[in-house]
């Protein structure tokens, strides 16, 4: 196949949008975002989002109920003023085709209800599906599996990660932190957080690697695909393979499945299709 020929997929994966409310990014950046999740609801393409999508996102409680898409009762929340035709599109996605996976990221984990209540099936540390004759585990990439990690149904947890990370996703941490910070007190923080935490080294991809082969080899699993550093690879091993989407923000890169296999494509949202940057995976 030759270097960005086109491709129509049956599953998309992205991670790592880290939209936010800067004018740096520009809103043709959310537009072409929703240009994409328009084309997957139109064409019955199954979108499943890793992590990272907004950055920084914390709800805050506003002790009201309302009744959620799939009719569960959940919190009614303040949300950030970020995303919203994102949201709203994600929102008729699920409400025209299928319901969009959500693995929550170490950027977008204080969720406390709205992303179900637009329709989205969500997950704390990851989950598993079948895709074909392939058993996937889809996880962001911040929290890693140990001996520990169990597969429950098509939940996956516990994941280990930094103490750092452990500490700021703790309940009693959301609580003390949503106590002492008025919303848009807490979001301004969380926003100069996430501009200096950008700013350090990548993890060591080689510990990260290691670990999901772990996960490969003694697990039913057949293929990893996570986001979180930045760095779309294939990795093989003997148990399968691992695929790190890469970052959505470089050139809107995407993970895709087709009938050709395993694919990173670039989103062109002017031409509204996908310019594949590599010659497919096929894996069955």
């Amino acid at each position: 196949m030759s270097k960005h020929q086109e491709i129509e997929p049956t599953h998309i994966f992205l991670a790592d949008v880290h939209l936010d409310n800067s004018k740096s990014i520009g809103e043709n950046y959310e537009r072409n975002l929703c240009s994409l999740i328009n084309y997957a609801a139109n064409k019955k393409i199954h979108l499943y989002l890793l992590g990272d999508i907004f950055d920084y996102w914390m709800e805050f409680s506003s002790h009201e109920q309302i009744i959620s898409y799939n009719n569960n009762s959940v919190n009614q929340t303040i949300i950030p003023n970020i995303g919203t035709t994102l949201l709203d599109t994600l929102h008729q996605y699920n409400e025209s085709f299928t319901s969009a996976y959500y693995i929550l990221g170490n950027h977008d984990y204080w969720d406390a209800g709205h992303f179900t209540t637009i329709g989205c099936t969500v997950f704390k540390d990851g989950c598993k599906i079948n895709l074909d004759k392939q058993t996937i585990c889809l996880i962001h990439g911040d929290g890693l599996p140990t001996k520990k990690t169990q597969i429950n149904g098509n939940k996956i947890t516990p994941l280990k990660r930094p103490i750092f990370h452990t500490i700021i996703r703790s309940k009693t941490f959301i609580k003390l932190f949503q106590l002492f910070f008025a919303p848009n007190q807490a979001w301004s923080i969380m926003k100069n957080f996430s501009n200096f935490s950008r700013k350090k080294e990548k993890k060591a991809l080689t510990t990260i690697d290691s670990s999901l082969k772990y996960l490969l080899n003694f697990s039913d699993i057949d293929v990893v695909v996570a986001g979180d550093d930045h760095c779309a690879r294939t990795v093989y091993t003997t148990g399968g393979q691992y695929i790190n989407t890469g970052p959505y923000y470089e050139h809107q890169l995407v993970l895709t499945y087709s009938k050709q296999g395993w694919a990173h494509a670039h989103w062109d949202g002017k031409m509204n299709k996908f310019a594949v940057k590599e010659k497919p995976i096929f894996s069955l």
